[in-house]
């Protein structure tokens, strides 16, 4: 991770995070395989993740999950929860919004536990926080971070890289609160291991999303982020002749202005 910007001009104290020992994102999620341009199937889900601070690590836990499924033309049905959605996560979080250290805080010998995924949070944890230069970029100033994940010991994991390029946007000012804009682009690259074999590149479809995030320069703190992308279609879409899918989403502080704000779904 590269920082850019006049250093000689700063002032000593890089653009740092000043995390609480508590704080939550409510996230908002939709996808749509579509066919021929004509939605076919609705994914959408909501939860709240909640951050804890405990012996010098955060402790990572969603509630308030609502998931569901929509195909058109039909009543929308309870969508599938996976183990990630009911286990708790140890992360650690640097001042640059580092992401590092996540694993499971449950019982390996619990089923569902060994079934989770670690980089479903760290994945998810990326879209909502960014990972700050280590000077305030100027406008149009650009920065990478690589995040590695690496889940090829489970069942339906897999190892890889989210590779984001940052570019900051300069201060905005919204509801008299100063805000630092970020956009960025971000690249999910994986690959599986067969036993006994190579690594198979390429193996997982690259997942590439854009975004923006807003950074509360008085608390410090990511308030809002939202992005959009395109995948494949599942197996299971294109079998009914779905051509392409794409998502949406958004994260918000949870107590920050944009909490009341947005009170509902994100819609496509």
């Amino acid at each position: 991770m590269t920082g850019c910007g006049n250093q000689s001009a700063r002032a000593p104290n890089p653009t740092a995070f000043e995390w609480p020992r508590q704080f939550a994102y409510r996230i908002d999620y939709v996808s749509e395989a579509q066919k021929d341009l004509k939605p076919l199937a609705r994914f959408s889900s909501t939860r709240t993740l909640h951050l804890t601070l405990r012996d010098a690590q955060y402790v990572v836990e969603s509630d308030s999950i609502i998931k569901t499924s929509q195909l058109v033309g039909h009543e929308p049905t309870v969508g599938d929860y996976v183990p990630e959605d009911t286990l708790a996560f140890y992360a650690r979080i640097g001042k640059h919004g580092e992401i590092s250290g996540v694993s499971l805080a449950c019982d390996p010998a619990v089923p569902a536990c060994g079934e989770a995924l670690p980089s479903t949070i760290m994945i998810e944890m990326r879209s909502v926080i960014p990972r700050l230069s280590e000077w305030e970029a100027p406008k149009g100033g650009t920065w990478i971070d690589t995040l590695p994940f690496d889940d090829a010991s489970r069942s339906r994991g897999v190892r890889g890289t989210v590779i984001t390029t940052y570019t900051g946007r300069g201060d905005t000012i919204i509801g008299g609160r100063n805000y630092w804009l970020i956009s960025w682009s971000a690249l999910r690259q994986a690959y599986r291991r067969d036993a006994g074999a190579s690594p198979t590149l390429g193996a997982e479809t690259p997942i590439q999303q854009t975004g923006i995030t807003l950074v509360d320069k008085r608390a410090l703190l990511p308030v809002l982020s939202t992005w959009a992308g395109a995948i494949t279609a599942p197996p299971a879409m294109k079998a009914m002749g779905a051509t392409g899918a794409g998502f949406r989403g958004r994260a918000y502080l949870t107590g920050s202005p944009f909490d009341s704000l947005y009170n509902g779904p994100v819609h496509p």
